[in-house]
């Protein structure tokens, strides 16, 4: 079955924000940390093109990075000229949910390496089994560290799919990547859920009373 793969380019929202030190979790999700959610984390300071994870919170199976790059790796600040691509796997929940929501965090600089490619990141996502419908936002600090940006792509997926393919483009220097994923539920699943902590709670409180009694 061919999967379907969608680039996109988005005109960045700029947001004016003074210096500050390199961060690079500086859009964390509410939902971090909750069920059918993953966190991963790449800080790239060495010149393995590989890298396992610097931080990772996936209970599905290893996320998986490999990058592409048109030069050698930078050591100071530890960074990859990205006029070839970083591509990311990453599992997530395995049972059918209507929706999955995907947070890629980015810093990056502006490169003249190579003039077929924009200046900016451009983001893929392909996925198996397929999505049905995708919508994108981005937010960019520019300059929150002089010459450095920091991007936050925000992404939904209809139905979600139990793992993805991430592909990260574009003539940049890529310093410090952020991946949030979410298997977002049905709402009567949501709502099931609900009475079930009401059902405990109630059986607790009838416990209670009788200990009481």
């Amino acid at each position: 079955m061919k999967m379907k793969k969608i680039l996109i380019v988005c005109m960045p929202v700029f947001l004016i924000a003074g210096p500050i030190a390199f961060a690079d979790d500086l859009f964390p999700p509410s939902w971090r940390g909750e069920e059918g959610s993953t966190f991963q984390e790449w800080d790239f300071s060495t010149d393995n093109v590989t890298p396992v994870p610097d931080v990772v919170k996936n209970p599905y199976g290893e996320p998986l990075l490999r990058v592409k790059p048109i030069g050698d790796w930078i050591s100071d600040p530890g960074a990859w000229p990205l006029s070839g691509e970083i591509d990311v796997y990453i599992p997530n929940w395995p049972e059918p949910r209507p929706e999955k929501e995907i947070w890629i965090q980015l810093t990056w600089k502006a490169t003249d390496v190579d003039p077929f490619l924009p200046n900016e990141p451009v983001v893929g996502v392909t996925s198996y089994p397929l999505f049905e419908f995708l919508e994108m936002s981005r937010t960019d600090l520019v300059d929150f560290v002089p010459g450095w940006n920091h991007s936050l792509f925000k992404i939904n997926l209809y139905p979600n799919p139990f793992e993805e393919w991430i592909t990260i483009k574009g003539d940049i220097l890529v310093d410090q990547l952020v991946i949030d994923t979410i298997c977002i539920p049905e709402p009567a699943t949501l709502a099931l859920l609900g009475i079930g902590g009401l059902v405990i709670l109630n059986l607790k409180r009838q416990s209670a009373l009788k200990i009481k009694n």
